[in-house]
């Protein structure tokens, strides 16, 4: 492992001065994206099986080597970001990690439009790794891939109407009688009316049908199927304020109102985002704590069977010219025991990054999760993570032009702006 992170860095360097990037008005070529990371701390008390280990871990990802085609009508992209971990104590545990995703974007005449989007994970460190996921899960494979294709039609300059279909695909390797518990497949088609009544207001609506099909055979092998109607608002009080509010009810086993309600503050050049969201658990696409008003992204297919609520506040950019910041936390109710016992869980994360020039950057990340009943293990979980490291910036990373249909309701940073994509609502 050690000796293909050295190799890889030679690759990554020698390719930086083989691919020169050139600033250009629509990018086409190959690309480093995102820097070189490398970070090196202590890992407390996660959970491998049935226990738990510290011990200290580097962690090496690479830059995203993006191929980017781009013309007036026409946009695709293909993307891939490696990431190799490397225990001090526990070589047995060293990983390589893997993230692609492919996006497409065509756009038919004035009206009409087509835009996709694949994306596949591969982690050992999935509650690391998925990042609004408030479902802890131990180390194991865990592996993901998640398609969806969506028709928009442009009614009038105000108005889009939209068709999407969503298709995900989840295993995780478990070990013992948990075996099995999170291999699932699902699908989703949702149709949304995104409607702009003035520079201030925004409304849209939506229905979804969601079906979740476990592969385990058995009592917990049985197809769940969940129709959803959403309603959102939100009000953009000026550039540097937004207030938007959701609220739905979905209908499987049992019905359940589903919403959310959250305020966008910008200070200076820092955006703080806060809010209380009720809705589906599923992890992987779970509640976007920087937004979470919207219907629930979907990602990963756990079965439609629990729902969270959660309280987050977000804060991310810059305190001054060279020091940033990125943080969260997140604090969850889901549900109860049997013995009438609230099931709670929080994910604390926080970055500093000093940029030393226009290539270089340090920075310092502290996380921790806890959760006081896990499925998963037999005792409460606390884990805490203590790192530092260094960014080295290759290239410029091209600035490709934005989807005119995607309606656009949150600040740049927020966690659904990153995603980029619709959303499907889900709730219980």
């Amino acid at each position: 492992m050690k000796r293909c992170s050295v190799f890889f860095l030679g690759f990554v360097a020698a390719f930086h001065f083989a691919v020169p990037v050139r600033a250009q008005e629509r990018p086409n070529g190959l690309y480093l994206t995102s820097p070189l990371s490398l970070s090196s701390g202590y890992d407390d008390r996660f959970v491998v099986g049935s226990q738990t280990f510290d011990d200290s871990v580097s962690i090496l990802t690479s830059p995203t080597l993006s191929w980017i085609k781009n013309t007036h009508q026409t946009m695709f992209s293909l993307d891939y970001q490696g990431e190799f971990e490397m225990f001090a104590n526990n070589e047995n545990l060293d990983a390589w990690n893997h993230a692609a995703n492919l996006h497409f974007r065509q756009q038919i005449n004035s009206r009409w439009s087509v835009d996709g989007a694949d994306s596949f994970l591969s982690t050992m460190d999935p509650t690391r790794r998925l990042i609004n996921s408030l479902l802890l899960l131990p180390r194991g494979r865990y592996q993901e891939n998640a398609l969806y294709v969506r028709l928009a039609y442009r009614l009038d300059h105000r108005t889009v109407l939209s068709v999407r279909f969503d298709n995900a695909f989840t295993t995780m390797a478990l070990a013992g009688d948990l075996a099995g518990r999170l291999d699932r497949v699902g699908v989703a088609g949702t149709m949304t009316v995104d409607r702009t009544i003035t520079r201030h207001h925004a409304l849209s609506g939506s229905y979804a049908y969601l079906r979740v099909h476990p592969l385990e055979s058995g009592p917990s092998g049985i197809d769940t199927g969940a129709h959803n109607v959403n309603l959102g608002y939100i009000y953009t009080v000026n550039p540097g304020l937004t207030l938007r509010a959701s609220g739905g009810v979905t209908r499987a086993a049992q019905s359940s109102f589903t919403g959310a309600a959250a305020v966008d503050k910008k200070l200076g050049d820092v955006w703080v985002s806060a809010g209380f969201q009720r809705y589906l658990a599923f992890f992987g696409g779970l509640a976007p704590f920087g937004a979470p008003a919207g219907p629930v992204p979907f990602g990963s297919v756990v079965a439609p069977n629990s729902i969270y609520q959660v309280v987050s506040v977000r804060a991310w950019g810059k305190l001054t010219n060279r020091l940033g910041l990125e943080g969260n936390i997140q604090r969850a109710l889901n549900g109860v025991t049997p013995e009438n016992q609230g099931i709670k869980g929080v994910v604390a994360q926080l970055r500093l990054d000093y940029k030393l020039n226009d290539r270089l950057t340090v920075f310092a990340r502290t996380e921790f999760y806890g959760q006081n009943i896990s499925e998963f293990s037999t005792f409460p979980l606390s884990r805490r993570r203590y790192f530092g490291g260094l960014e080295i910036a290759l290239s410029r990373p091209p600035a490709v032009p934005e989807d005119p249909h995607r309606h656009k309701p949150l600040p740049a940073g927020s966690s659904e702006a990153e995603q980029g994509e619709t959303h499907v609502p889900e709730g219980r």
